[in-house]
C-alpha cells in the first residue's frame, strides 16, 4: 500500500515518495505524477506524438488511454502500456524502500520496455518481429 491508504489505516508514517523524494507519497503521485514517473510516461507519448497533459486520478487516465490508429495489435501494446510503467514503477518503489537501490531513470525505462515486450509476447498479442518493430520504435 501507498503511503497514503496506510495513513487511512491508522499507521502513523513519515509519508514521503521514495522516487521524487519530494512530495506525499499518494497513488495519483507515485502512478502519474511524480518527476521520475512521468518522465516513463513521457517515452510513450512522445512515440505517440501526443500532447498529453496528465490527469488528476488513475481512473480518469485509464478512461482516456487510447490510441487511435496504427494496427490492431499496436492498439493492444497501447492499452498494456499503463500496467506495464505502473508496475515497474511499483518495484521500484519498493526496491528503494526494502534493498535501498535505486535505478537511473534509464534503467527503469529498459525495465518497462522490456517488460512489455515480454508481456506483449506472453499475451500472443503480435509475432514476434512486429514486436522488435514496435519496440524499435521507442
Amino acid at each position: 500500500m501507498t503511503h497514503d491508504k496506510l495513513q487511512k489505516r491508522g499507521r502513523i508514517i513519515a509519508s514521503r515518495c521514495y522516487l521524487c523524494k519530494e512530495t506525499l507519497e499518494t497513488n495519483n503521485h507515485l502512478f502519474l505524477h511524480c518527476k521520475v514517473t512521468t518522465q516513463v510516461w513521457a517515452l510513450f507519448t512522445n512515440l505517440a506524438s501526443l500532447n498529453w497533459i496528465m490527469p488528476e486520478h488513475i481512473a480518469d487516465l485509464l478512461s482516456c488511454w487510447v490510441r487511435r490508429g496504427g494496427s490492431k495489435s499496436q492498439r493492444r501494446w497501447w492499452r498494456t502500456v499503463p500496467a506495464c510503467i505502473w508496475w515497474i514503477i511499483w518495484k521500484e518503489r519498493n526496491q528503494r524502500i526494502f534493498v535501498g537501490k535505486e535505478c537511473t531513470i534509464e534503467k527503469i525505462n529498459w525495465k518497462v520496455i522490456t517488460t512489455l515486450g515480454f508481456w506483449c509476447k506472453e499475451m500472443n498479442i503480435e509475432e514476434e518481429i512486429q514486436l522488435v518493430d514496435f519496440i524499435g520504435a521507442l
